[in-house]
């Protein structure tokens, strides 16, 4: 089993590297070895094979070992966003059913209180389980080659509505650690700092960076300024961001005192980042920028952009380069007719590969829905160039149909942002009683921004650099556009503000 063997393997040959850090503690890798088989002791007692155990934990290392630690156990981690309410954790638990939560204090105590019947295990008790005894072995029958048994399911984040699980098995790991490797340059003790949270498929590439014997480092929250700190003080050499990370941390006022010299790469996913943030970005930060393009469901990433690629000009405007694809994955584009969509002409983004997923946890028609004769349909509008570089243009989801004619978010976000007073920005549809919908522009400003002068503004732009029906008929000023903790738009809830946002009519609706 893949976690397994980089267990057993870094152990051996760096039994006294780091392997994790948190703001707590570092942990070598003879000590994750011997923590993660202690852990996987008390597992293999509370949990039956196959057995779910739900991980709901703020970042710490003890996250990590507890994933290494279901592997070894022959149970399946589920983590969940500690954030969540009670409302969105009930219908995942009564699906799942776990058998035992590992979870920090604040979650135990929350358990309590709401699921006072489940049995707990204290991440901060993890390193002070019993070694004693424990001579590593392996339980019987389990066989090294049962690659297909469930590992881990991770919840989509409901973004457009009810939350599933995706499935992952050891292929789906191994397969997608295999790729990442191969495509980027990672050595042995590489210092690499993840900035996101530990429930997220982003964590994946914590387990890749394991593989390759790196370091390890999470922060127990995001923050710029313990961002910027953790930088400089563990002299972190790649870091992964999603760009309104990215953003924050260029406006610290920790930055220009901060010694950020040891980075050398930036990896950021998860959103499409502005052409002048990636420019601020490399100039403020000095070091590479890397695009990462995945999916949940993808088993993690599957496209990028290095940093010395050249992929020249947009095709169309708001596309964003997401790169090429992953060695072991393959991209294809579909049009709306079902048919193979040809370089420079729009269709739905579809890969394959031996990464993705196995499919949906105890859901065959929404697996059915998205998972077609080996081919995921990722929902993704793009298109691929005569070079093979994939551009993203939009989500299927997000598309806006103006009477008639298709209107893409990120074309209209493309203008709005290069606006030096806007610090961040959504467009979603309205419904329109003349046009059937409307596109609607959110816009977050910087704190100096005048709102009367920049709703001016970007009117003015929109006119200048936009065809009349891709105009936004609102503008609406929020104090912080809404993002999922991996950095995506949160449009569902956009979208249910607009019956309540008084916002800034332009005279578009009435003149088209």
């Amino acid at each position: 089993m893949w976690l397994r063997q980089i267990l057993d393997r870094n152990s051996v040959r760096y039994p006294d590297r780091v392997a994790l850090r948190d703001s707590g503690r570092d942990i070598e890798w003879r000590v994750l070895a011997a923590e993660v088989r202690a852990l996987a002791v008390q597992l293999r007692q509370a949990v039956p094979p196959g057995g779910r155990v739900l991980v709901l934990s703020a970042n710490r290392a003890e996250m990590i070992e507890t994933y290494f630690a279901c592997a070894e156990a022959g149970v399946i981690a589920v983590p969940l966003n500690p954030n969540l309410t009670d409302a969105e954790i009930g219908p995942i638990l009564g699906s799942v059913e776990p058998a035992l939560a590992v979870a920090d204090r604040a979650s135990i105590a929350r358990l309590a209180d709401t699921w006072p019947r489940m049995p707990t295990l204290c991440t901060e008790d993890v390193a002070g389980l019993p070694r004693a005894g424990h001579d590593g072995s392996r339980p019987a029958g389990e066989a090294a080659g049962q690659v297909r048994r469930p590992l881990m399911i991770l919840h989509t984040s409901a973004t457009t509505g009810r939350p599933k699980g995706v499935v992952y098995d050891d292929q789906v790991i191994r397969s997608n650690a295999a790729s990442w490797l191969a495509d980027v340059s990672i050595e042995p003790g590489t210092v690499f700092l993840n900035a996101c949270p530990l429930f997220h498929a982003t964590m994946l590439i914590a387990f890749h960076y394991l593989a390759a014997g790196a370091t390890v480092c999470m922060l127990d929250r995001f923050t710029p300024q313990g961002t910027l700190a953790a930088i400089g003080r563990w002299r972190v050499n790649h870091a992964y961001l999603v760009p309104a990370m990215v953003r924050l941390v260029l406006e610290a006022k920790a930055l220009p005192d901060t010694d950020v010299s040891s980075l050398r790469l930036l990896v950021h996913g998860a959103a499409p980042m502005s052409a002048p943030l990636a420019a601020a970005a490399g100039t403020g930060l000095g070091a590479g920028l890397l695009v990462s393009y995945g999916s949940t469901e993808a088993g993690g990433p599957f496209a990028s952009v290095h940093p010395d690629d050249r992929p020249g000009q947009m095709p169309v405007p708001g596309a964003s380069c997401v790169g090429m694809p992953l060695p072991g994955y393959s991209i294809g584009l579909r049009r709306t007719d079902g048919q193979p969509a040809g370089h420079g002409e729009a269709g739905e983004i579809r890969i394959t590969g031996a990464g993705l997923m196995t499919g949906y946890w105890q859901d065959p028609a929404a697996t059915a829905a998205v998972l077609t004769d080996g081919w995921l349909n990722t929902g993704d509008l793009g298109m691929l160039d005569n070079r093979g570089y994939l551009w993203l243009i939009d989500r299927r989801d997000d598309l806006i149909l103006r009477g008639g004619q298709n209107v893409y978010p990120a074309e209209i976000e493309h203008v709005l942002y290069r606006s030096p007073a806007v610090a961040d920005v959504a467009v979603v549809p309205a419904e329109s009683s003349a046009w059937g919908q409307s596109p609607v522009a959110f816009i977050q400003p910087t704190p100096d921004a005048s709102e009367k002068a920049l709703v001016a503004e970007l009117i003015q732009r929109c006119v200048d650099e936009l065809a009349s029906y891709k105009r936004p008929s609102k503008f609406v000023v929020l104090d912080k556009i809404p993002r999922s903790p991996s950095g995506k738009i949160l449009r569902r809830e956009l979208r249910a503000q607009l019956g309540n946002q008084p916002g800034q009519l332009t005279d578009q609706e009435q003149k088209l």
